[in-house]
């Protein structure tokens, strides 16, 4: 081959191989994120704020099903509101940040009854905090403080039976918004 003919391949393949870079590095930030799917039953859960992975506008909206799709995590504890211990499933709060990418410093958590409480967002990953979906077993259910219940194994944790504790322990539970 003629150095001539050699030195103009080389011209073209290098804005080739950047567009091909370019294209590339794109493609992989618009599918960085697993897409979360569309609830196709009631939405039991939304998440909303600085998070990056949605499923409606600009927020995270979680069903039952969804829900129980990811890593469940268990345990048996007493609470101030039961003379036994109960046994509590569901997904960690923590996991479920991490699935929608959240971003923020603080997370705001509200109840179906407007009752709010705010949180350091290093609180919440340093916790075992539990999105308790079942109740013995059973699905909750909004009169049984359902159909969400943070939790916290607090028999295993005496230091965390405590009111501060105690607070972040919000019963039908309907969203969470990261600031």
């Amino acid at each position: 081959m003629k150095p001539a003919i050699a030195a103009a391949r080389g011209r073209r393949s290098l804005p080739t191989l950047a567009l091909g870079l370019l294209l590339g590095a794109w493609s992989s930030l618009l599918y960085a994120a697993d897409p979360l799917p569309v609830p196709q039953g009631r939405v039991v859960l939304t998440v909303t704020g600085k998070i990056a992975v949605t499923n409606a506008d600009n927020k995270a909206e979680f069903d039952m099903e969804m829900l129980s799709a990811l890593p469940q995590h268990e345990f048996n504890t007493r609470t101030p509101w039961a003379d036994q211990k109960q046994h509590f499933r569901g997904v960690l709060l923590s996991d479920l940040l991490q699935r929608v990418e959240a971003e923020g410093s603080q997370l705001r958590i509200m109840a179906l009854n407007e009752y709010h409480h705010d949180v350091n967002m290093k609180t919440v990953k340093e916790l075992p905090l539990l999105l308790t979906t079942h109740l013995d077993g059973k699905p909750m259910k909004i009169r049984d403080k359902g159909p969400v219940w943070l939790m916290l194994p607090l028999s295993d944790n005496p230091q965390l039976d405590t009111k501060r504790f105690h607070e972040l322990l919000v019963w039908q539970l309907k969203s969470l918004d990261v600031r």
